[in-house]
């Protein structure tokens, strides 16, 4: 798929690649220079993250509408001007979920607010808060399939984290990465990716789902890169972390079971792709009914792996069918968006 590039997030190319004008000073000033002096106003009442590391899990395993419930009222309740950390972790994970479901025009929104109001620390905002930021427009590009865009977000945050020891250093890397295999450089993704495992691997700080995220693309380069036996063994990883850290029948789960399939059919082995691919879908469907019926599945990618799947692997034979249990059962379909339940 061919890159595109939007004005709005194109002006990032100006920011990182326009130097200073070169037009001509006058006289030497002998103003002497002022600093910007930034008085933030406290937060007597900053928000309550105590549970913000189970919130994230439970996003991961696609408890969205928990999640929200948990979320919203603090959102409401926090401040609009005050420094508030616990409050923008918290719009982070919203507009994680949001993006993970394909909502980009909510996903947007919110992180419009997000970065009003780390712009508004000034020098006081974080190269983390920044970076945060920055990954979250690629994230946003990404979707929209503006990949260059994606690729300079990334960079940027990169950029920003990578003289420091900070654990999204790894997620930063692996963003990049996935925006370079999307151009097509799957020899340069995999190089910048075995640099985010390394320092995924080695940061205990760094979230799993942040590896789980390296550890899935690995398997999308190899393939890309025709490694199918490689491809083969980075998809075992996968597979075993999803259960050890996250447990069966959870969405990273389906997500490893379609990464050990899409490696296995690359091996030549179809039977075997389908009987795994048949399992995965059988997850993700078991985790949608969970949630309130929603225009937006659970995961827009793995709703959009299940449909590249279902199209390579023809259908089993009528006799491998149970007694009709699945016969007539919709297969998900992204463009359309994903309802609670089969048809």
């Amino acid at each position: 798929m061919a890159a595109r590039t939007t004005p709005a997030l194109g002006l990032l190319a100006l920011a990182l690649g326009v130097g200073a004008s070169g037009c001509k000073r006058g006289p030497a000033e002998t103003a002497t220079p002022t600093k910007e002096i930034f008085v933030l106003e406290e937060n007597a009442k900053p928000t309550d993250i105590h549970d913000l590391e189970l919130l994230r899990l439970r996003g991961a395993l696609g408890q969205h509408a928990e999640v929200r419930e948990a979320i919203l009222p603090r959102l409401e309740a926090a401040s609009a001007e005050a420094p508030d950390a616990g409050r923008d972790a918290l719009r982070r994970l919203m507009i994680e979920l949001a993006l993970a479901e394909g909502d980009a025009a909510t996903a947007a929104a919110e992180l419009t607010i997000l970065e009003r109001d780390v712009t508004r620390l000034g020098p006081a905002a974080s190269a983390e808060a920044q970076a945060i930021v920055s990954l979250l427009y690629s994230d946003l590009a990404y979707r929209g399939n503006y990949f260059l865009d994606a690729r300079k977000w990334s960079l940027r945050a990169v950029a920003l984290l990578e003289s420091g020891d900070s654990p999204l250093l790894g997620d930063a890397l692996t963003t990049l990465a996935r925006s370079q295999l999307a151009l097509n450089n799957a020899d340069q993704a995999l190089d910048v990716l075995l640099q985010a495992t390394t320092q995924l691997e080695r940061h205990h700080e760094a979230e799993y789902a942040d590896l789980h995220e390296a550890r899935l693309l690995k398997v999308d380069v190899l393939l890309a890169l025709r490694m199918p036996g490689e491809a083969v063994i980075a998809a075992g990883e996968v597979y075993d972390g999803a259960i050890e850290r996250f447990g069966g029948e959870s969405l990273p789960h389906a997500e490893a079971l379609l990464a050990v399939a899409a490696a296995t059919y690359a091996s030549g082995s179809e039977s075997a792709a389908r009987s795994m691919f048949t399992d995965a879908k059988e997850i993700f469907w078991e985790v949608q009914t969970k949630q309130p019926p929603s225009p937006f599945p659970v995961s827009e990618r793995l709703v959009r792996r299940l449909n590249q799947m279902g199209q390579l692997l023809p259908e089993a034979p009528r006799d491998d069918l149970d007694d009709g249990g699945d016969e007539g059962a919709a297969e998900p379909d992204a463009s359309a968006g994903v309802e609670t339940s089969p048809a």
